[in-house]
């Protein structure tokens, strides 16, 4: 899956594989429930760091890059101008944010290759299957 200048909110959820992203502005929280089981998360440019949890740490800035391999997790990013790519298995969420205008703002995702689709005004879920075709 890929997300291309996205705002608003993507959720991954129990997943097992790689996310890695990027953001101009916002927070990215992520949890990582054995930190034994793959490299743990690497985040780099936060202004802020707040652990939330033993597992849990949340980081807040702008340009703000991070990326999780291996193992199993969850990650939430709320921002704007998000890009990310993700492979492996998991739940996905993304939920875009309304413009002034009451539009969506920019940015679209893609699944398994597909070809772009608007970043959803509303909570929209889906299973990620990295051995899905496509």
């Amino acid at each position: 899956m890929t997300v291309k200048n996205g705002d608003g909110r993507i959720v991954i959820t129990g997943f097992k594989g790689a996310v890695i992203g990027r953001f101009d502005k916002g927070q990215v929280t992520i949890k990582d429930p054995n930190p034994n089981d793959g490299i743990g998360p690497i985040v780099t440019g936060a202004d802020v760091t707040q652990s939330l949890s033993e597992n849990t740490t949340r980081y807040s800035g702008s340009k703000v890059r991070f990326r999780t391999i291996g193992g199993s997790f969850t990650i939430t990013v709320f921002g704007t101008d998000i890009n990310l790519s993700a492979i492996g298995r998991g739940l996905i969420q993304l939920n875009g944010s309304l413009g002034a205008r009451g539009t969506v703002d920019d940015g679209t995702y893609a699944v398994n290759g597909g070809a772009p689709q608007p970043f959803p005004p509303f909570p929209f879920r889906f299973p990620l299957d990295a051995q899905a075709g496509g």
